[in-house]
């Protein structure tokens, strides 16, 4: 998933942080990034890259958006 943002996001469970936005985005399929994002309030949008990575991001959107709802 692409996310726009500026600098840096922290992981307070973590202690360190989550990403940091490059040139005012990041794009990651990484479950973990994607679920500490949305929960922080970015709003991502599907990348358009790759039929291989745009299938992996969809699997991660569907698993984050699954262990939210329960």
């Amino acid at each position: 998933m692409r996310f726009e943002g500026h600098g840096v996001v922290w992981d307070p469970k973590a202690n360190k942080a989550l990403c940091r936005f490059e040139n005012g985005f990041i794009e990651t399929t990484d479950k973990r990034i994607i679920e500490g994002l949305k929960k922080a309030g970015y709003k991502g949008t599907k990348s358009t890259g790759t039929v291989a990575k745009d299938a992996a991001e969809e699997a991660a959107d569907e698993d984050v958006i699954e262990v939210n709802e329960a």
